[in-house]
């Protein structure tokens, strides 16, 4: 009998023992990350189409931690914001990370497969023939076109400053960036087109940003009015693009001196080839947007800060002054201008062009403590990550000192990533980068910007971050 009850205690033990076992294994395990609570049935879809920056905010002030768990109608996406996470899914583990989510397939309508929607063998075989049309050298060679069409602009200026009428600085910089990318890309000069092209690039953003941030939104041929205006500006896109493309094989210049140029002469280098039309023009309807959108709302949230911080605004000037004595920035500049360049850095990390990025996770993986299954997708936020208080101090506050003096530079890799990162990083980054710092220093040697207080300012996340409803500003003339 004693053995019996002994047999049996020993029994009751190890299934005791099996069972917080196996309870200490599964509270150990990956789990998925918070639940943003939401909608039983469409979970954040709306809110995130109508407010995402909020929403995003509003779920790490209250959820805390590294990462969030979204349900988006019927897609399933963890949110991340610390640089660790970004690493795992840029570097670590980035072959497990695909381009493929429902925004890049929807962007390919406009874009097709240029550098930006490509993934696997297309987009390392157009990488490699693109590069070296981006290297410095090829890039600073535009800086003179950016500045003489800087001038232009700022010319136009004088009227409205000297009658106190204000300026809509957004406005004023998707026009004169447009202008510069269709010179140093397409090489085609000052037109009545380019009227047209910008307002074709407005209407196809918009309606592009639309089909992606709305899971209900019908097929694209749907005969719906809004989808007959955005078929109609892409075709002049297309067809300003193409026209491009076939003066330039009639007649090649002897010396290529515009990205479109250069990209027609160039070849792979393992296999010789060269880009076929199609190619040719989803790389440079890809750029035209990408390039001068991404460097307009740069320029744009830039001159708003220096317009709200006039004493930033006047340590600018000073610098701008003393270095280039009254005469236009060249590329050489751009080294001798350090906080101006500070002040781009800092206007990209409080807005950062593109605020959100997408990944699909081709097998399940764990990111942190948290697990991503297989066909969910992972967001990474640049906003988020930029703002993030314990990377970095007074993180919503305008400082470009924080570019100056080191602290940057102490933090992890991934805390500022304002032209993606990874094999994935902008090919354009270069491009953008000295183009924003020596047009911001044109601007502010001729002008002093004071922003109209009546008018709202609001951060609108369409497929870059953008202010609603423009950015008024006073000029005032340099005496």
């Amino acid at each position: 009998m004693k053995s019996i009850c002994i047999n049996s205690l020993v029994v009751i033990l190890s299934h005791t023992i099996r069972r917080m076992t196996v309870s200490a294994a599964q509270s150990s395990a990956p789990r998925r990350a918070p639940l943003v609570p939401g909608h039983w049935l469409i979970g954040l879809s709306l809110r995130m189409r109508n407010d995402p920056l909020g929403v995003m905010d509003n779920a790490f002030a209250t959820i805390g931690g590294e990462a969030v768990f979204l349900k988006l109608g019927p897609y399933r996406a963890t949110l991340v914001r610390h640089p660790d996470l970004i690493k795992r899914i840029f570097i670590d583990n980035a072959d497990n990370y695909s381009k493929q989510t429902r925004g890049y397939e929807k962007a390919k309508l406009v874009l097709g497969h240029g550098l930006v929607t490509s993934e696997g063998p297309l987009w390392q075989r157009q990488r490699r023939i693109a590069t070296p049309a981006f290297s410095r050298s090829r890039v600073t060679s535009f800086a003179g076109t950016m500045m003489e069409t800087t001038s232009n602009m700022l010319d136009t200026w004088a009227k409205p400053a000297q009658a106190g009428e204000p300026i809509d600085v957004f406005a004023e910089m998707m026009r004169v960036t447009l202008h510069i990318a269709v010179k140093t890309l397409l090489g085609v000069g000052p037109s009545e087109a380019l009227n047209r092209v910008s307002s074709a690039v407005s209407e196809v953003l918009e309606r592009t940003n639309d089909i992606i941030t709305n899971p209900l939104s019908p097929p694209i041929w749907t005969p719906l009015p809004k989808y007959r205006r955005f078929k109609r500006e892409l075709k002049v896109l297309d067809d300003f693009v193409y026209a491009s493309i076939a003066a330039k094989r009639k007649n090649p210049p002897a010396e290529p001196n515009d990205l479109l140029s250069m990209l027609l002469s160039a070849r792979d280098e393992q296999t010789g080839e060269g880009m076929s039309d199609l190619q040719l023009r989803d790389e440079a309807i890809t750029i035209l947007i990408a390039g001068h959108e991404t460097t307009a709302n740069v320029l744009t949230w830039a001159l708003y800060l220096l317009g709200k911080h006039p004493e930033i605004q006047h340590q600018v000037f000073d610098e701008v002054a003393g270095v280039l004595r009254g005469s236009p920035p060249t590329a050489a500049d751009a080294a001798r201008l350090p906080l101006t360049t500070a002040v781009v850095n800092e206007a990209m990390r409080l807005y950062p062009p593109a605020w959100m990025l997408g990944r699909s996770a081709r097998q399940d993986d764990v990111l942190g403590d948290f697990q991503v299954r297989a066909g969910q997708f992972v967001l990474v936020s640049p906003y988020l990550t930029h703002r993030h208080p314990g990377l970095w101090d007074h993180p919503t506050e305008f400082d470009p000192t924080r570019f100056l003096d080191g602290r940057s530079d102490k933090l992890p890799k991934f805390s500022y990533l304002p032209f993606g990162g990874g094999q994935r990083f902008c090919i354009g980054s270069h491009f953008a980068a000295m183009q924003s710092t020596l047009m911001l220093s044109a601007i502010i040697q001729r002008y002093a910007l004071s922003v109209v207080p009546e008018h709202p300012v609001k951060p609108y996340a369409m497929i870059t971050l953008r202010p609603k409803w423009g950015i008024k500003m006073l000029a005032h003339p340099r005496r």
